[in-house]
């Protein structure tokens, strides 16, 4: 497997990085091919609007004592899938 980082920097503008918020067609320019499947793994971390933007919200679970529970997964939304990947090509954290 290869291992391919992408940046995106908000609010400056320089060569070599994208700028922006980020959308559906960044994300298809930055990205490998949703079509490709199980050679596909997208990594989301970061702030947590920036994760809900792009896969949608990392979830916890329920405990019977109101402690934070484990992470889990959540369901896939926003930037990604819309671009056309499916839960088992991305992991928020």
């Amino acid at each position: 497997g290869r291992l391919r980082l992408t940046y995106s920097l908000t609010d400056e503008n320089k060569p070599g990085y994208e700028s922006g918020r980020g959308n559906v067609e960044m994300a298809l320019r930055a990205l490998p091919k949703p079509s490709l499947k199980r050679e596909v793994m997208v990594f989301v971390c970061g702030k947590d609007g920036f994760v809900e933007s792009y896969g949608g919200r990392v979830e916890r679970e329920k405990t019977s004592d109101g402690s934070k529970g484990k992470k889990i997964q959540g369901p896939l939304l926003g930037i990604l899938k819309d671009a056309g990947f499916d839960e088992s090509q991305v992991f928020k954290y």
